[in-house]
């Protein structure tokens, strides 16, 4: 009995229960009066100690209303997790983690699913969470879209690479290199500007090159890294970079940033003679001057040069899922929401759309061609408003709620209508190529809206909607659907002056999910002949006597292999550089 009493004793009394692994705050509020700034980090306490590990994108996961995952970073220290969107490097702010006027979802994933967040003590979080936050408009006139570190300056400009001389600050270039300078702060890319910087010959008093500017890199620690480029390739000598003058650009609090040379009143840069002086040129691709409208035969549309450094395939989100394969459009069509490869009413056929009131969409990932009569009566609709910033997907979307009797087109490439639209109801046009409208295209008046590049001579009124073309986060295509092919035709090179011969060329890009190449081709090559009749090369050297040529850009963009998930990365091109001889002089 006495060992039994003890026994008794030693049994451990019932354990206090242990509490659930919580979150507590999050920031920024959700109610934040004028939407989280897109550099914004976000922030989320915990409890207790938070067991790094388990923070994933599939555990703590942002996205969009499209269930795209926004980029960025996660750190955890202690009881918070922090996630730092990306900077984006692109002028209309369409790269950055978060995009403008965009409303973002945070799901936290807590129990039941073991594969949650957990605290360092192996506690899975209580319960899985939801939190919404909208991102600061892009508007006109343009607020805050961005957390400054330094509310009260800008952060001064310095010339990378420079050296000091009694003149000044001097840095040394070879032919075709381009100037760097560097900024101690992240700056805003909504307000690079070409033709603000530019340089002034010592040689030729008066003559002054214009440079193209971009952001090589924006880190919030680093700062900032801008590439200008000449607009033409510079001769042998000295040039200044005028010291004090006004530029646009901005720091993330709309801080104008300057630059006084420090020990003198000027940049100086010296471009050296290299290779005997051979004439060189580098389309760096950091403007649009040179990026001509020409229709390519054969190719789903044009690619997109739209002056942010590079040649790469723009294809909207909205230009859907391709579900409905190659469509030939009929004498009727009863769909809501048509999703092809490629979309066609051929010339001499007439095509009726829906007819009874609500949204009708017409999507094609590639090309979309309407040579008959394409129309549609459902009588009264609401007029469409224009949503600046916002992304066309996340817009449709919305309209297929609101069902307003709206008649909508969007092409990933060329959107072509050399027939004829009829709609008593408003009308919107996308295409991630160009729109091409040389036919009639007819509906109530201050209702016809535009969304990409292009237009048409024989429009009368339509408005430029400031929507972004925004694009999918997976890669869409269809393996029936095949590849997509984009094109693009330059403006002559050497954009002054005359070649003796062509010696060479050499062409630098990204396959990513796709491919790309480079050709040329003479000045003066028939347009309205075949393309096989151009007179396409891969290397300059074969245009005989060609005073001057064009690049021929391709671009292919490819279906997922074995129908895997993959995420949409198109090819791109990022230079082509070219050198000659000069005619004897």
């Amino acid at each position: 009995m006495l060992l039994v009493a003890v026994l008794l004793g030693c049994e451990e009394s019932p354990s206090e229960p242990v509490p659930p692994f919580q979150l507590v705050q999050v920031r920024p509020r959700r109610e934040q009066r004028d939407g989280v700034f897109l550099n914004e980090a976000l922030v989320f306490h915990f409890d207790a100690a938070v067991d790094a590990a388990s923070v994933t994108e599939e555990s703590l996961a942002v996205r969009d209303a499209q269930g795209r995952v926004a980029r960025g970073t996660y750190e955890v220290e202690g009881d918070r997790v922090r996630f730092l969107p990306d900077l984006g490097l692109a002028r209309d702010l369409s790269d950055g983690g978060l995009l403008p006027g965009t409303r973002y979802t945070v799901e936290l994933t807590g129990f039941p699913w073991p594969d949650g967040l957990r605290a360092l003590d192996g506690r899975v979080l209580a319960r899985s969470q939801r939190v919404e936050f909208v991102t600061a408009e892009l508007e006109e006139p343009r607020g805050q879209m961005f957390e400054d570190t330094t509310p009260l300056y800008g952060e001064q400009l310095e010339l990378a690479g420079a050296v000091a001389d009694p003149s000044g600050l001097v840095v040394q270039l070879g032919p075709g290199e381009s100037i760097e300078l560097l900024c101690a702060e992240p700056l805003d890319p909504g307000t690079l500007a070409d033709d603000e910087f530019l340089l002034r010959s010592e040689q030729r008093p008066g003559e002054t090159v214009p440079l193209d500017v971009r952001l090589r890199s924006n880190d919030p620690q680093a700062g900032a890294r801008l590439e200008l480029r000449p607009r033409r390739r510079l001769a042998p000598g000295r040039y200044t970079l005028p010291g004090n003058l006004k530029v646009g650009l901005t720091d993330f609090g709309g801080h104008s940033v300057w630059y006084a040379p420090v020990g003198g009143t000027q940049w100086t840069i010296e471009v050296r003679e290299e290779g005997g002086g051979r004439p060189e040129f580098l389309e760096s691709f950091t403007g649009t001057e040179r990026s001509l409208p020409i229709a390519v035969p054969g190719v789903d549309g044009a690619a997109a040069w739209t002056g942010d450094g590079r040649v790469t395939v723009r294809l909207p989100a909205a230009a859907g899922s391709g579900v409905d394969g190659e469509v030939r459009l009929r004498a009727t069509e009863s769909r809501r929401d048509v999703h092809a490869l490629r979309l066609e009413l051929e010339q001499g056929r007439t095509c009726e759309l829906l007819s009874v009131p609500g949204l009708v969409v017409l999507r094609a990932q590639g090309r979309m061609v309407v040579s008959g009569e394409l129309r549609r009566r459902a009588g009264p609709a609401p007029p469409i408003e224009d949503a600046p910033g916002r992304a066309l997907s996340e817009w449709l979307s919305e309209a297929a709620v609101a069902d307003p009797s709206w008649t909508v087109l969007v092409a990933g490439g060329d959107l072509v209508i050399d027939g004829a639209l009829e709609s008593d109801g408003p009308v919107l046009l996308a295409a991630g190529g160009r729109l091409r409208v040389t036919g009639d295209v007819r509906c109530p008046e201050g209702q016809l809206w535009l969304v990409g590049d292009g237009g048409g001579s024989s429009l009368r009124t339509f408005g430029r909607s400031r929507m972004r073309l925004d694009e999918p986060y997976l890669n869409p295509l269809r393996a029936e659907g095949g590849p997509l092919r984009f094109a693009l035709v330059s403006g002559p090179v050497p954009p002054a002056g005359g070649v003796s011969r062509w010696i060479g060329a050499e062409a630098q890009g990204d396959a990513r999910g796709g491919s790309w190449r480079v050709r040329y081709l003479p000045e003066d090559f028939d347009l309205t002949a075949p393309l096989e009749q151009w007179g396409l090369v891969d290397t300059p050297a074969e245009l005989i006597g060609a005073d001057a040529l064009r690049l021929f850009l391709e671009l292919e963009v490819r279906p997922p292999e074995d129908g895997r998930n993959m995420l949409w990365a198109p090819p791109f091109v990022d230079d082509v550089r070219l050198w000659w001889e000069d005619h004897p002089r």
